[in-house]
C-alpha cells in the first residue's frame, strides 16, 4: 500500500510539475519600451517665432542686373504644421511689387510668393529682406508669427560694370 500512495503521490506530481512538448512554457523576452517624451520645441527662425512654413528656397540670387531691368521672383512655401496656415501680408522695399496665395493653406499643401523686383532707382548692390506677416500667432505672446526670405542682386550698366553710387546721406 505504501508503494501505491508514493507511487500515486509521484504521479500527481509529474503531472502538475511537467507539461510535454505541447504545453512547453514559452519564454517570452521583454522588449525594452521606449522611454516616453514631451514633444520637442517647434524650430525658431530668426525671429524666435515657431516655424510653420518652408520655404523653397529661402534666398534667391538674381546675379546680375541692369538698373532699370524687371526680375519676376517666386518663393514656394509648404504647411508643415497640422493647422491652416494664412498670410496677411508680404512686405518688402519700394522697389517689389509682391503677390501671394491668400487664404487657407492646409497642413502638407504649398503656396507661393510671387515678386517683382524693379531695379530703375537702385544706386548699388543689396540684398532685399520679404517679410511674411502670418495671420496666425505666436502662442508664447500672442503676436501675428512674422518669417522672412531674401533676394539679392548685383546691380550692373549695360557693358557689365557693377554701379555702386552712393545712397543720400552717405559718406
Amino acid at each position: 500500500m505504501r508503494y501505491f500512495v508514493l507511487s500515486f503521490f509521484a504521479f500527481c506530481l509529474m503531472l502538475t510539475s511537467c507539461k510535454g512538448p505541447a504545453e512547453a512554457v514559452e519564454v517570452v523576452k521583454e522588449e525594452a519600451k521606449p522611454e516616453v517624451t514631451e514633444p520637442s520645441e517647434p524650430k525658431l527662425n530668426e525671429f524666435g517665432m515657431p516655424i510653420l512654413m518652408e520655404y523653397e528656397p529661402m534666398h534667391i540670387s538674381l546675379g546680375d542686373v541692369v538698373r532699370g531691368e524687371k526680375r519676376d521672383i517666386e518663393f514656394v512655401y509648404t504647411n508643415i504644421v497640422n493647422e491652416d496656415v494664412v498670410i496677411e501680408i508680404v512686405s518688402a522695399c519700394s522697389c517689389t511689387e509682391t503677390e501671394f496665395t491668400v487664404g487657407r493653406v492646409e497642413p502638407g499643401k504649398q503656396g507661393k510668393i510671387l515678386l517683382t523686383f524693379d531695379s530703375t532707382s537702385k544706386k548699388k548692390s543689396e540684398t532685399i529682406d520679404v517679410d511674411i506677416i502670418l495671420a496666425n500667432t505666436d502662442p508664447k505672446n500672442g503676436y501675428p508669427i512674422v518669417d522672412r526670405v531674401t533676394f539679392d542682386y548685383r546691380l550692373v550698366d549695360e557693358k557689365g560694370n557693377e554701379i555702386n553710387e552712393k545712397e543720400d546721406g552717405e559718406h
